[in-house]
């Protein structure tokens, strides 16, 4: 790959024919001169968002470099796909776009008005689908009947892709939230005070007690307040009781199920919290699908495919002219 190069005349003269539109992007930086095209950092923001978009974001990740790479490659396609005639008609775009927006449950123009939303240009996303079908014309005419998977290779496949499942169910069913949680249904009762005097504080506190007392389960507490002046019944709630504090939780298990305990104070006079029941949550095993023979034969086709890809573009990268105006891309 050409890593220096004087500005050329076309590119000078592109900038100046160019007016604002070039200005604008240089002034928002230039990483690279690709083909005498200026790469700029809004473009790479434009690849990004594009794959994420159209959910092609490679494994590992996208960055700002990974981005200038393929922006370099995608150059490298439509280059090779043009020495081949291999470039696809307009009409030939249309249709393929019709269908990506289709895969994707939109018309042509939501898409469109979708990209338009994150940043991105359609011609950033006509390129990008240009230079995919362009590029996959040639690799099928190369290698199209070449590129085949044996059954070794995918019974191989298959038994990799289980022992990854495998080892994924085990390393989900160890998380400690994975678990079973006992969830405690608390119920609130409570006998409102009004204002902070202490006499009545205290006559409140030993009417709650004699409610806790007669009290046998949560929908005992009418007949539990007999005669007892105001007793609310607060709201029922659910909670992990792991969570609760540690004197809390062993009192409502000394307790059990339909009793209360308490008396404490509450922003809204006395209070006792009764246990209304006690459930077991186990949090369901994971179902990781295995693939179907076929979809594994056509993992292992991609796979070739990706190896040659790459063997042919890092051949044809050395006819592309790239000038790195930030040399920390070019590591």
């Amino acid at each position: 790959m050409n890593l220096r190069r004087p500005a050329s005349a076309a590119l000078l003269a592109a900038l100046l024919a160019c007016g604002p539109a070039i200005l604008s992007a240089h002034a928002a930086t230039i990483i690279a001169i690709v083909n005498d095209r200026p790469i700029t950092e809004i473009d790479l923001k434009q690849r990004i968002a594009l794959l994420e978009i159209m959910d092609d974001v490679p494994r590992g990740g996208m960055d700002d470099k990974k981005a200038l790479r393929q922006l370099i490659d995608q150059t490298v396609k439509i280059q090779e796909a043009k020495r081949y005639n291999l470039l696809p008609s307009d009409t030939e775009l249309n249709d393929r776009i019709k269908v990506l927006a289709k895969n994707m449950k939109l018309t042509a123009d939501q898409l469109y008005a979708k990209l338009e939303e994150k940043g991105v240009s359609r011609m950033a996303f006509i390129e990008y689908v240009k230079a995919g079908m362009g590029f996959n014309r040639i690799m099928q005419g190369k290698y199209g009947q070449q590129v085949k998977a044996s059954d070794a290779e995918v019974d191989a496949k298959m038994a990799e892709l289980k022992n990854n499942i495998s080892q994924e169910t085990a390393k989900i069913m160890n998380d400690p939230r994975m678990k079973p949680v006992n969830v405690f249904t608390l119920m609130e009762i409570v006998l409102p005070v009004d204002g902070n005097d202490p006499m009545l504080m205290q006559s409140r506190a030993i009417e709650a007690a004699q409610v806790m007392q007669r009290l046998k389960s949560c929908d005992g507490l009418k007949a539990a307040s007999e005669g007892v002046f105001d007793v609310k019944k607060g709201k029922t709630f659910e909670a992990d009781a792991a969570k609760l504090p540690p004197p809390m939780k062993a009192a409502l298990e000394k307790g059990g199920v339909g009793r209360a305990i308490g008396p404490m104070r509450g922003k809204d006079g006395i209070q006792l919290i009764a246990l209304c029941g006690v459930r077991k949550i186990t949090p369901p095993k994971p179902n990781f699908a295995v693939p179907t023979r076929e979809q594994v034969e056509r993992v292992v086709i991609n796979e070739k495919y990706d190896k040659l890809e790459e063997q042919y573009l890092s051949t044809a990268r050395d006819k592309v002219y790239v000038e790195y105006r930030d040399q920390s891309y070019a590591q």
